[in-house]
């Protein structure tokens, strides 16, 4: 499993969808997909030796899980991203996949952990 390490806002979780925010020099929760969108592999952590630097490990592709933003259909869908989580919105193409729910599974709903495959 690939992930980089990235400097970040200090309420990233584990499951956020995040990109880059050229204003505050950091990665923070994702509203869309104009630019890369990584997803947290953990909740941020402040740097030991920099106080107020957090930095979270983030995965850029590839299966993972990433919170619901809204609740999710059990057939899954295309990806789209809205405060930093995943819904599925299946009139577009994307940049990754929201999975079917698993055969007997409770409904997924907002605040799940959702498991995705960016592409």
């Amino acid at each position: 499993m690939s992930w980089i390490k990235l400097k970040c806002s200090n309420n990233i979780l584990r499951g956020d969808v995040i990109s880059y925010d050229t204003l505050l020099d950091v990665y923070t929760l994702a509203n869309n997909m104009n630019s890369p969108i990584y997803v947290a592999m953990n909740d941020a952590e402040q740097d030991s030796e920099n106080v107020g630097v957090y930095y979270v490990k983030a995965k850029i592709q590839g299966q993972i899980e990433a919170k619901a933003a809204r609740d999710i259909i059990d057939p899954g869908g295309f990806i789209a991203i809205e405060n930093g989580g995943v819904y599925v919105d299946n009139n577009m193409s994307s940049c990754g996949i929201i999975w079917n729910n698993f055969i007997g599974a409770s409904a997924r709903v907002a605040g799940d952990l959702v498991t995705i495959t960016l592409r």
